[in-house]
């Protein structure tokens, strides 16, 4: 191995899966960047990256396990490839796959299969006795039957949802037939393309669960399961489930904090996932958590940013050293008490922004914020948010203390609401 690298081979890297690259370059490691999309249409820290000599990239068709792993191997006579790390959602099963064929650390491919579709994952949670929302996956071209039985057995309302999307896309409640049949008709109008990958025509349909929700973000080692924080999760208006913002910690009593991060540790070692970052989603109800996904990969949104401020640790460090096998660094002694929170901008009637740039100089001067993000341009339409595809921007904030924190977010919703012009 003289004379060669030391790699880390990220797969599609996307969201806070693009923190990885940083992480890995600070570690010493070279990093390769695998994605079926061109350089050019890939997220703009991920070409900054390559630009700047950071990373390298070859563009693979990643939805391929075949042509990933050809392409893995004829990386490895070129490196010392010694860590496969998914850098979004879908590519935790090829990731893993890989990784496998290769000999290097990761979750086992079964495991992560079913970490990917949501119906094999709540099956064997439901197995092991622990709370999920029960429900019935099909075709959408078997719809009609697997409703009616559905409907005779649980009944509405529901919550309707690709088996295998990501980031709240076509994920509805549903109250009454009218609305199923109506979703249904949506879905047969074309599915919906997701990085490349068409949703929607495989769905599952299950209870809906009421009660605030919360994600738990931690890691698994051949030591055990660590839960870092626990998260509190805010969502626009149902019908859809668009997340809104984040906060860590969240506000939760001793008793509703650890109910959270056992039912997180055992749904961990339940699936499986005994290696990396995790993000587990559930529904806090008066008889306990409800177990809505878990997923093997950093969580999105900038929480791991908000974990970092809050408790010292580096979510995206922590991936690239747990698929790398080096040592994970304890937790920093916890030091004076903060918050953070980051809060995406929507609009409750069809909007412009005249002036965004305007906007981000005034949410950069306020107290505690150390981040603020404008994606939407000037004059662009704004629509009211189904999913993540609708939000036109964010902010990252911390504070001493949850009012202050609340204080700033108020005032950051107050500016916005001034900044937005509602189109007639």
């Amino acid at each position: 191995m003289t004379g060669r690298r030391r790699t880390v081979l990220v797969l599609e890297p996307e969201s806070s899966g693009l923190d990885l690259i940083h992480a890995a370059a600070q570690l010493g490691l070279a990093v390769q960047l695998f994605d079926h999309r061109p350089l050019d249409e890939m997220a703009l820290p991920a070409r900054q990256a390559v630009a700047a000599g950071t990373a390298s990239y070859r563009q693979v068709d990643t939805r391929s396990a075949k042509a990933t792993l050809d392409a893995a191997r004829e990386l490895t006579r070129q490196s010392q490839l010694i860590a496969v790390v998914p850098g979004f959602e879908y590519a935790v099963p090829i990731a893993a796959s890989v990784a496998a064929e290769l000999g290097l650390p990761g979750i086992a491919p079964e495991a992560a299969a079913a970490l990917r579709e949501k119906d094999r994952m709540k099956q064997t949670l439901a197995k092991a006795g622990m709370n999920v929302a029960a429900g019935v996956a099909f075709r959408l071209s078997e719809a009609e039957d697997a409703i009616d039985e559905y409907l005779r057995t649980a009944g509405l309302p529901a919550v309707i949802k690709p088996i295998d999307g990501s980031g709240s896309l076509l994920v509805r409640r549903v109250d009454t037939t009218k609305d199923l049949h109506d979703y249904l008709e949506q879905c047969r109008g074309g599915t919906v393309d997701s990085m490349g990958r068409p949703i929607g025509e495989r769905l599952l349909l299950e209870t809906y669960v009421a009660g605030p929700e919360f994600s738990v973000e931690g890691y698994a080692t051949e030591d055990g399961v660590t839960v870092v924080a626990v998260t509190q999760k805010q969502l626009g208006p149902e019908p859809d489930f668009a997340e809104t913002g984040h906060i860590v910690d969240a506000p939760l009593t001793t008793a509703e904090h650890n109910a959270l991060t056992s039912a997180a540790t055992s749904a961990v070692k339940t699936l499986g996932l005994t290696l990396g970052v995790f993000h587990l989603e559930a529904r806090l109800t008066a008889e306990g958590p409800v177990v809505l996904e878990v997923a093997a990969r950093l969580a999105g949104d900038r929480i791991p940013v908000l974990v970092s401020q809050v408790h010292g640790v580096d979510l995206s460090d922590t991936m690239i050293r747990c698929h790398a096998g080096m040592p994970i660094e304890a937790p920093p002694a916890q030091g004076e008490a903060r918050t953070a929170a980051s809060q995406f901008f929507t609009v409750d009637t069809p909007s412009t922004l005249p002036e965004p740039d305007l906007l981000v100089r005034r949410l950069t001067a306020l107290d505690g914020c150390i981040e603020a993000v404008i994606t939407a341009s000037p004059g662009t339409p704004l629509l009211p948010a189904t999913d993540w595809r609708q939000r036109f921007g964010r902010i990252v904030v911390t504070a001493a203390d949850r009012g202050q924190l609340e204080t700033v977010l108020r005032e950051a919703q107050r500016l916005i609401r001034d900044a937005v012009e509602p189109i007639a």
